[in-house]
C-alpha cells in the first residue's frame, strides 16, 4: 500500500502539487519512520512546499538509514539554503555533485550557491564546465551569463544571453538582459530590435520601460526618455536606474534643483540590491563628479567583493587621471578575481583571454602582439573594459 502511496506522491510532485504529496506521505512516515523512500519523497515535498525545517528533519532521518545518496544530499542542501545556512548547504550540494554529476540540477545548485557567496571566479569555472556538458540548459546558461556580467566580461555575457534567447525566444529575462548588455556597450543598432521586442512581449514590465528609456536617452530622444523613466518611478519610486537617469536628464536641461532631487532619491536607495551600484555609479561621470564616481566604485567593491566589474571601471578611471600605480593595482585585482586576462585588438577587433599567472603577474604597460593579425596592441588601452 505504501508503495502505491509513494508513487502517487511522486506524481503529485511532478505536477507541482507538493501539499497533496505531504498529505499522502505524512501518515506513512508516522506508521513507519524507517521507510526511506517515504522519508525522501516527503523531504522533497517539503522543499517544494517551502517548508525547509520540516524537510531537514525528515531528510536527516533518511540520511541515517541509507548510505550516501545524491537526491538526499541535494534536497537537504536546498532546505539548508532556504534556512540561510549557506555553508552547510554548500557542503551537502558538493557531496551530491561528488556522488552524481550526471544531472544539470547539481551543477546549477552549486553554481547558485557560489554566486550567492560572491565567489564568481569559482562559479565561472563550474558553470563553464556545466554549459559544456549541458549546452541546452537555459538556467545554467543564464547563471553563467550573470556570473560573467559580475566579472565585468560583458561581451562574453552578451554571447551567453544571445544563446539563451535562441533556446527560448520569448523568455523576458533573456531579451531584457541581452538588450541591456548591448546598450551598455553602446551597440544601439543591435539593441533596438530587442528593446522593441521586450515592449511587445510585456510593455508593462518595468525592464521593458527601462530599456526603452535607455535607448531613447542614448539616442538623444530626451523627452521620450523622461516619459519612460517617470513611468517607471511612478510604479516603483525606489527604482535607482530610473531616478539616476532622471537626475542626468535634469542636469542636461540645466535644472539643478530637480537634478539634486532625483540624485538624492537615488543615493538613498544605494546598496539595497546588487545592481544599485551600477545604476548609480555610472551617473557621476555624466554629472562631472569624478571624486564621487571613484568613491562609489570603491564602496561597490566592498559591497560585492568577488565582482571584477567595479574594479575594471576603477582601473579605467585611474588611468584617465594619470594615477598609473592605482590603475596597475586595480587591474591586478581584476585579473585575480577573473582568473584570466582579457585583451581586445583594436586592429582586427579580436578578443583573447588567457589564464592569469599570479606568480609572474601581467604588465599592463607592456605592449604585446596580436596572435590573430600580428598588430601591436598598446597597453593599457588593449585591456578590454567591457
Amino acid at each position: 500500500m505504501s508503495k502505491d502511496t509513494i508513487k502517487s506522491a511522486m506524481k503529485a510532485l511532478e505536477e507541482g502539487r507538493p501539499h497533496d504529496a505531504i498529505d499522502a506521505l505524512e501518515p506513512v512516515v508516522e506508521d513507519d519512520d524507517e521507510n526511506v523512500d517515504a522519508l525522501v519523497c516527503l523531504g522533497m515535498a517539503y522543499v517544494q512546499a517551502e517548508m525547509p525545517k520540516e524537510a531537514v528533519k525528515v531528510l536527516e532521518q533518511a540520511e541515517e538509514l541509507i548510505e550516501a545518496h545524491c537526491v538526499v544530499e541535494l534536497f537537504l542542501g536546498r532546505a539548508l539554503w532556504a534556512l540561510g545556512k549557506i555553508d552547510h548547504a554548500e557542503d551537502r550540494i558538493r557531496e551530491a555533485h561528488r556522488l552524481d554529476s550526471s544531472e544539470p540540477e547539481v551543477w546549477l545548485d552549486l553554481g547558485r550557491i557560489l554566486y550567492r557567496k560572491n565567489e564568481y571566479k569559482e562559479a565561472l569555472e563550474y558553470l563553464n564546465h556545466a554549459v559544456e556538458l549541458f549546452p541546452d540548459e537555459i538556467e545554467l546558461r543564464g547563471l553563467y551569463a550573470l556570473t560573467l556580467y559580475r566579472l565585468g566580461d560583458f561581451t562574453a555575457a552578451t554571447e551567453e544571453w544571445a544563446e539563451v534567447h535562441r533556446l527560448s525566444p520569448s523568455l523576458m529575462a533573456a531579451i531584457s538582459n541581452y538588450a541591456y548588455l548591448l546598450l551598455i556597450q553602446h551597440r544601439y543598432f543591435e539593441a533596438a530590435p530587442f528593446v522593441g521586442y521586450a515592449n511587445i512581449v510585456d510593455a508593462d514590465d518595468y525592464r521593458a520601460q527601462i530599456l526603452l528609456g535607455e535607448l531613447r536617452f542614448l539616442s538623444g530622444e530626451h523627452d521620450g526618455a523622461i516619459e519612460c523613466f517617470k513611468r517607471v518611478v511612478e510604479e516603483d519610486p525606489a527604482n535607482i536606474e530610473a531616478l539616476s537617469r532622471l537626475a542626468v536628464l535634469a542636469h542636461m536641461a540645466r535644472d539643478s534643483k530637480m537634478c539634486e532631487h532625483y540624485l538624492m532619491r537615488a543615493e538613498a536607495e544605494l546598496g539595497k540590491n546588487p545592481e544599485s551600484w551600477r545604476g548609480l555609479c555610472g551617473v557621476y561621470p555624466l554629472l562631472g563628479m569624478s571624486d564621487k564616481y571613484i568613491e562609489c566604485l570603491i564602496r561597490w567593491t566592498k559591497a560585492d567583493p568577488g565582482a571584477a566589474s567595479p574594479w575594471v571601471a576603477l582601473a579605467n578611471e585611474y588611468d584617465k587621471h594619470g594615477k598609473l600605480e592605482y590603475a596597475r593595482n586595480a587591474w591586478r585585482v581584476v585579473f585575480e578575481l577573473r582568473g584570466y586576462v582579457k585583451i581586445r585588438c583594436n586592429t582586427c577587433e579580436t578578443e583573447s583571454r588567457f589564464p592569469y599567472d599570479e606568480v609572474n603577474g601581467f604588465d599592463i604597460y607592456q605592449s604585446i602582439i596580436c596572435k590573430s593579425c600580428g598588430a601591436k596592441i598598446n597597453m593599457p588601452t588593449g585591456l578590454a573594459v567591457t
